[in-house]
């Protein structure tokens, strides 16, 4: 596969930071972000064209105009109508084109879940490279469909690799790349009543990407933390006081661990 040139990736990286600079990221922020994730990259043996779509990854997981929908109904789930209805289950999906409802994830604001969320970060980042070709395959591919639930596998094998981790069930920063979904498990959850489990809904864990740096972005804050930080704020989940107090315990930021990555396929043509 040919090569991108230098001048073309400085081009990559200068639109993304202008990407980044009009969600709030200062000059010197994105800047180093990126110059970051690249070299983490390139330093990985990784192809330009995967290189790419990772910091697009990167870039799609900082700049999504998104909420959590809160399952009490205060801030419900929603998206714009004008690109998504809903079906006879109450999902969205694509109205026309998915790639242009996609599209526009990243122009209006929507309420959408993290595991749903960031499926279509990672969509959207394969419709930023992708030519006229690939987009009529994927329009085929996410029509009519709630993205990822009604894919094959929710997407894995064909839009998503879903590696192993290499010891145990846990995964190291060490195994990370920039781009890389990551999904940290709280072990607080299973241990609610049925009752306090449908209310707190989406507590199970949450979605986030890693950014290169030992640093992984929020979809909803996005603001990079470092992964101890970004631990911490699962002390603050309501799904784990309740457990907590309940069992005398004081919760440690290092229970909550990586217990899933996913990663876009690169198409290879």
């Amino acid at each position: 596969m040919r090569n991108l040139p230098g001048s073309y990736c400085g081009v990559i990286l200068a639109a993304m930071a202008l990407l980044f600079g009009r969600s709030g990221w200062s000059q010197a922020q994105t800047a180093s972000l990126l110059t970051a994730a690249r070299e983490e990259l390139h330093t990985a043996g990784l192809s330009e064209k995967e290189i790419q779509v990772r910091l697009k990854v990167v870039a799609n997981a900082a700049t999504v105009k998104a909420y959590y929908p809160h399952a009490d109904g205060t801030r419900p789930e929603t998206r714009n109508r004008k690109y998504w209805e809903l079906n006879q289950d109450g999902s969205y999906i694509p109205r026309g084109r998915p790639t242009q409802a996609i599209r526009d994830l990243w122009k209006t604001e929507s309420g959408i879940r993290c595991a749903k969320l960031s499926a279509l970060v990672m969509i959207k980042a394969m419709i930023d490279v992708a030519d006229e070709n690939r987009l009529a395959e994927l329009d085929d591919m996410l029509r009519g469909k709630v993205i990822p639930n009604d894919l094959p596998q929710k997407g894995i094998g064909t839009l998503f690799d879903k590696p192993k981790p290499r010891n145990s069930d846990i995964f190291q920063t060490a195994e990370l790349l920039p781009g890389d979904e990551v999904w940290f498990e709280n072990p607080y959850f299973d241990r609610l009543a049925p009752s306090q489990q449908r209310r707190y809904v989406g507590q199970e864990g949450h979605h986030v990407f890693y950014v290169g740096g030992e640093k992984v972005v929020d979809m909803y804050s996005r603001k990079p933390l470092s992964i101890e930080s970004f631990r911490t704020t699962f002390l603050d989940w309501r799904s784990v006081r309740i457990v907590a107090e309940r069992e005398h315990r004081i919760p440690k930021a290092a229970e909550f661990q990586i217990k899933s990555v996913r990663r876009v396929i690169v198409d290879k043509s």
